[in-house]
């Protein structure tokens, strides 16, 4: 606060401010530590969340531009100001008061948001770190297990780009034979873009908690690598792990015929004949809805504790990654049951919309605790 009032920004480094705010020894690595860059995101979107309400659109702005610690006031102070220049007060007259800020104000509203985020990373107090408390609790690496497609094939030899030609002119389907020494099966290569997402958006929660975490493809997963550690499975009908997480539960992934067309579904065991949880097969990047299931559950046979963030499409696992990382999300549903339910299992199903091929905000539809 006082360095920017008083014009000494050359303080105002990630290093300093890790020190100084979040207690990191003076020697930690800024590199491997993001806790500063992660608070200054915060800040930036709180920030952006609150001009653009209406009511404060003719008030003193305050930003924290990108690559700089020190805020300015493109309408008012000069937060680079002279080190002997005071700080001015902004008055605007205000129908029912007057609002003033000075570069002060602005430097206590930012180490209060930076404050509050290092309080909750510290103190499992609230929903979401008590969510993830179970996997953080003995320090272990988290094993990270992200959904890969089943079937991703490319051409092989000497006729490659005649088939790639083929197939991209919808030949191969009149008559052409493949043979087997073809096709060359590269699906460990790969992951679905939206999966992805979600797990670099885990990643970053489990890193800002200073926790290790280990990602990892689901084919390159072992259940000796689970017997060791807690698990994270990213990902349904492409994550084996993940099925089987969640395969003896109330909520469970399937397949449904209904009137000939085929659905991947999320099944509720205690209501069988309930159907409205469906993508059909067959509508792949026309789909309107997805739908998706958080568990975190103490695995018997691994001995650790499990969290599946999982959806019928990739739509609905990049909703769920968005869910277990987001206070707003996950808090808002979590505040509402009794506080025992931080020492059980459960499960939340989710839905979200899909407009213009993005997925919209998880909603929650049901959840269960035992």
């Amino acid at each position: 606060m006082d360095a920017v009032v008083e014009g000494r920004h050359d303080t105002l480094k990630e290093r300093n401010i890790g020190v100084g705010v979040f207690g990191r020894d003076a020697a930690y690595d800024t590199a491997q530590d993001a806790v500063v860059r992660n608070a200054a995101v915060e800040v930036r979107k709180r920030l952006a969340q609150y001009y653009l309400e209406p009511e404060h659109h003719s008030e003193l702005r305050i930003e924290l531009p990108l690559g700089t610690y020190v805020p300015v006031f493109p309408n008012g102070v000069d937060a680079a100001a002279a080190p002997d220049t005071p700080a001015p007060v902004i008055t605007r007259p205000q129908p029912h008061r007057t609002l003033w800020l000075t570069a002060a104000a602005a430097a206590v509203l930012i180490a209060a948001v930076a404050v509050t985020l290092w309080l909750n990373r510290r103190t499992p107090t609230s929903e979401l770190d008590a969510f993830w408390a179970p996997l953080f609790r003995d320090h272990e690496v988290i094993q990270l297990c992200v959904g890969q497609p089943g079937r991703l094939y490319r051409f092989a030899g000497p006729r490659r780009d005649e088939l790639d030609h083929l197939i991209q002119g919808g030949g191969v389907g009149s008559g052409a034979v493949i043979a087997p020494g073809e096709l060359e099966w590269i699906a460990p290569n790969y992951l679905y873009l939206r999966d992805a997402f979600a797990a670099a958006r885990i990643a970053a929660w489990i890193q800002s908690k200073g926790q290790p975490y280990r990602l990892i493809s689901v084919t390159r997963t072992t259940y000796s690598q689970l017997r060791g550690s807690p698990m994270v499975a990213i990902g349904a009908f492409d994550n084996p792990w993940a099925l089987r997480i969640t395969a003896e539960l109330r909520f469970v992934f399937d397949h449904r015929t209904i009137n000939g067309e085929v659905y991947n579904c999320v099944n509720d065991r205690r209501n069988p004949n309930a159907t409205g949880w469906k993508v059909a097969r067959s509508v792949g990047e026309r789909t309107t809805e997805d739908y998706a299931i958080v568990t975190r559950v103490f695995d018997p046979t691994t001995e650790r504790t499990a969290v599946s963030a999982a959806g019928i499409e990739n739509y609905g696992t990049f909703a769920a990654g968005e869910f277990v990382t987001d206070p707003a999300y996950l808090g808002a549903a979590l505040v509402r049951q009794p506080k025992d339910w931080r020492r059980k299992n459960l499960q939340i199903v989710l839905g979200t919309k899909i407009i213009d091929g993005a997925p919209g905000p998880p909603r929650v539809l049901a959840e269960n605790y035992w």
